[in-house]
């Protein structure tokens, strides 16, 4: 029988169309069935833990390479120093799945949408090498906020009332599929996905598509002055194993439809992803299962709107708790943000950075009511 982890943690880190189906109204506390996804603009113990750093089963690297994924830790191809990543609004309704091109992702977040179901964000800085990737999505306001804690060019195909005020007013770069910028080529429909899944669920984008649309607009594509990324990596060659528990699972439960969850690869050093009841998470496209070497679990205030469409209003800023994973080892964690478009900083218990092994990032962004039912073992 799996465990539930109880959290009692101190925080220590200094519009669209109308659905075709009519909404529900529900509490977010109180919802465990998931219900049809609205559609987007588109016709459609209390010990403080010690630490511990241990070097990695291979000999460490002598020098760090010349270049480095800054969402990584990486080896890179080029200097990605300074360069803006993108992020990508990715459909994660259960029949637009597989999905495409995400295994290529060098940071995922998941959160909560309408309805219980979740939404994807993939983060790539070279992001011109990707595949075909989809189906994009639209906004939710608190997407530009994760997105804002990478300095990120915002990739998406339409959004809410809320999410459109805030793109206009705080002046934010981006590409969107349904109303503009959307310079040719950036963007496309896949016919068989239209066909099988509905059109709503068949655009597609590509690398060589977002490049040019980035191109196209020409918005900043260089790291603002003093921007300072929430990854912090460990020592280059170097492993570190926290020494809180183990945690070769993690489950997070969002409805009673949609438990995704992580098992531990001992081999391979990485958490593979599975979701909903039990469906291995597959990139279509690489015919892989997502892994991440690190998983990071933040709670946020999370409450419905109410409005017509059952929106969700996610608090992103102010200070909270959460855990991270790696190595089939976990510690508690903080987070804190100071404003929407000021990253968010990563703690340890005892208030110090947060140092993470280097790899792809899985951050799942839970409700503060989904505390007690997480499971780690």
């Amino acid at each position: 029988m799996l465990s539930a982890v109880m959290m009692t943690l101190a925080v220590g880190c200094g519009e669209e169309k109308a659905p075709e189906e009519p909404p529900v109204t529900f509490d977010v506390d109180t919802v465990t069935a998931e219900t049809t996804e609205e559609e987007t603009t588109e016709p459609e113990t209390t010990e403080t833990e010690t630490e511990t750093e241990t070097e990695s089963e291979t000999e460490p690297e002598s020098t760090e390479p010349e270049f480095i994924n800054p969402l990584t830790g990486l080896e890179a191809d080029k200097d990605l120093s300074t360069r803006r990543p993108v992020a990508i609004m990715i459909n994660n309704i259960r029949i637009a799945t597989p999905q495409e091109g995400v295994s290529y992702a060098d940071v995922m977040y998941e959160c909560i949408v309408e309805g219980w179901q979740t939404r994807l964000m993939m983060l790539s800085a070279e992001y011109e090498d990707l595949p075909v990737v989809g189906s994009v999505r639209s906004s939710r306001e608190y997407y530009l906020d994760f997105a804002a804690n990478h300095d990120a060019i915002y990739v998406h195909a339409g959004g809410s009332q809320t999410a459109y005020k805030e793109i206009k007013a705080r002046k934010v770069d981006h590409l969107d599929g349904v109303n503009g910028p959307s310079p040719k080529g950036t963007f496309y429909r896949d016919e068989t996905r239209w066909k099988k899944m509905g059109m709503e669920h068949s655009l597609m984008t590509t690398g060589e598509g977002i490049a040019s649309g980035i191109g196209a607009i020409k918005c900043r594509t260089t790291l603002k002055d003093g921007f300072e990324s929430p990854l912090n990596f460990v020592e280059y060659g170097t492993t570190r194993v926290p020494s809180y528990g183990d945690a070769t699972f993690l489950k997070v439960k969002f409805s009673g439809q949609h438990q995704p969850y992580f098992e531990y690869n001992e081999d391979e050093h990485v958490y593979y992803r599975w979701q909903f009841l039990g469906d291995k998470h597959m990139d279509n496209t690489a015919n892989k299962q997502l892994s991440f070497t690190n998983v990071i679990v933040m709670y946020l205030p999370t409450v419905s709107t109410k409005d017509d469409y059952n929106h969700m209003d996610v608090t992103t800023t102010g200070k909270g708790e959460g855990y991270y994973l790696t190595e089939g080892k976990y510690e508690k964690i903080t987070w804190q943000k100071d404003g929407k478009d000021i990253p968010m900083k990563l703690c340890n218990e005892a208030g110090e950075e947060l140092t993470i092994n280097r790899g792809k990032t899985f951050f799942e962004i839970c409700t503060t009511a989904m505390k007690d039912t997480t499971e780690i073992k």
